[in-house]
């Protein structure tokens, strides 16, 4: 990465509460499976870069949790739309942490790779298809087309075209941020070597 990893021993006023409120979000199950912090404890992926930058992390970390809350659109569907943004830009390390994530909502291994890759599976649901073409669109030019609007309203719902379009900025954000500064992909963690790890440190 070309900025700076923080351990904790080096953190500013402005970034320990920051880098406190992301120790306590990654503890969530959709961060398992995969490295969020190296071994001396300094973040990685996103949390690593926005640390650089605490005047800017708290409005923009408001921004995502909004976004993640969107109601109107499944795990999978979701999973497509930031893996076709992943694929579409080459973000190393969001595709490298939504691959488990993508597989635990259901998606098959052929399918995260061929959207991983930039392409689109045919055999995907219609929802998903759709969440996709949508995603897809507001990576090119222009408007998003009529009909692929109205089609995405009339089976997503207006809620659900508007998940996509949001999530869309949240992934486009963060992987502008992650091409930025060269932020590679991570090793594939064990959640339960790890909590057991966890537990020994505690007991030490």
């Amino acid at each position: 990465m070309r900025l700076p990893l923080v351990p904790p021993s080096e953190l500013t006023a402005e970034q320990r509460p920051l880098y406190d409120a992301f120790e306590k979000m990654t503890q969530d199950e959709e961060y398992q499976g995969f490295e969020v912090q190296d071994s001396d404890g300094a973040f990685v992926g996103p949390w690593g870069v926005v640390l650089n930058f605490p005047e800017l992390a708290t409005p923009l970390s408001q921004f995502i949790n909004l976004a993640q809350k969107l109601p109107g659109l499944s795990a999978r569907a979701r999973q497509v739309v930031i893996l076709t943004i992943g694929g579409r830009f080459n973000v190393a390390y969001e595709l490298y942490a939504h691959r488990p994530l993508a597989a635990r909502a259901g998606l098959r291994a052929d399918q995260i790779a061929a959207l991983s890759a930039g392409s689109r599976p045919a055999d995907l649901s219609e929802d998903e298809l759709l969440a996709a073409d949508v995603a897809g669109a507001l990576t090119r030019a222009g408007a998003v087309p009529g009909p692929l609007y109205d089609a995405a309203v009339a089976k997503l719902g207006q809620q659900g075209f508007d998940a996509v379009v949001f999530i869309t900025i949240h992934y486009l954000a963060l992987g502008v941020l992650l091409n930025a500064y060269d932020v590679p992909a991570g090793r594939f963690v064990d959640q339960h070597a790890e909590e057991n790890r966890q537990g020994a440190l505690g007991h030490a």
